[in-house]
């Protein structure tokens, strides 16, 4: 079998099972953007892809995805362990996926070790009666703006990855990249202090099919921050609601300290999600 770079005439000509992994050809963006296919004669039988992301840079993400009539023939291990040799920087490679798939049996079988977990997100917009109501100083995101906004998302996202997977130099551009078309500010709520400047949020990002809502406060040590974070989750459910909305999603991690306590008590249903790293050397995928 023979293992070449990913080009756009395979991708053009590419069997159907390429559709379960987004692609693109190799070296799409820079030397940390990869893609490689595994071929048996004529035949592609892997495709997979590895890239940095531009809101962190510590880690290398990888997908790969094997023809089903190959599968559980050290294929995929073998491709994984391609692109790990094409590494410009000796980084831990990174994936992800909901508990119970087979993507993520497969990277449990490469040595993976859980770095985060997402609580289950399917939340019934009835269940908002569990959370306190809205405070006085809860608003709309309209009050604030797109940028005021945004400068707050990028402030909580720092703080809130920094100890598992720190942001990049220049991470608020990329991560901010296209906010305005995402975000519904109407149903996005915001804490203002005496300043009037944003301490907690809840974002209702609803480029989507299901409104997906991310919050937390501007920073780590807020005080009274779990309140200031329910006011708003509370604030931006009702709204919702008023809208006919029955189910949401909510999308942060278990150690997001002041989002979570909210998150839960509204009985959240779904599968469990995982981000996992995988030390190539420990592996043995890279030798």
């Amino acid at each position: 079998m023979l293992t070449e770079p990913l080009t756009q005439a395979d991708l053009d000509g590419g069997p159907s099972w390429f559709s379960e992994v987004e692609l693109r050809a190799d070296r799409w963006r820079d030397e940390h953007t990869r893609s490689l296919v595994i071929r048996d004669g004529e035949k592609i039988v892997a495709v997979g892809s590895m890239w940095t992301s531009r809101v962190h840079g510590d880690r290398y993400w990888f997908a790969v995805v094997v023809d089903r009539e190959r599968r559980r023939q050290g294929i995929g291990r073998q491709l994984v362990g391609e692109l790990a040799r094409l590494r410009p920087q000796p980084l831990p490679l990174m994936t992800r996926g909901f508990v119970g798939t087979p993507e993520l049996a497969f990277a449990d079988a490469l040595g993976a070790r859980t770095i985060q977990v997402v609580p289950p997100m399917e939340v019934d917009v009835a269940h908002r009666d569990r959370l306190r109501e809205p405070t006085p100083q809860t608003t709309s995101g309209t009050a604030v703006g797109i940028e005021m906004l945004g400068a707050a998302w990028a402030g909580a996202y720092e703080w809130t990855h920094e100890d598992w997977s720190p942001t990049a130099p220049g991470f608020a551009g990329p991560l901010l990249e296209g906010l305005e078309d995402e975000v519904d500010l109407e149903a996005t709520s915001v804490t203002l202090d005496g300043a009037g400047s944003v301490s907690a949020m809840c974002v209702a990002f609803t480029d989507d099919k299901t409104p997906v809502l991310c919050g937390e406060t501007t920073v780590r040590d807020a005080p009274d921050g779990e309140r200031l974070v329910e006011s708003c989750l509370r604030r931006s459910l009702d709204v919702m609601a008023g809208r006919g909305v029955g189910a949401i999603q909510m999308d942060g991690h278990v150690s997001d300290p002041h989002w979570l306590p909210a998150w839960i008590r509204l009985a959240p249903t779904g599968p469990w999600f995982r981000l996992l790293e995988i030390d190539p050397a420990a592996g043995g995928l890279h030798r």
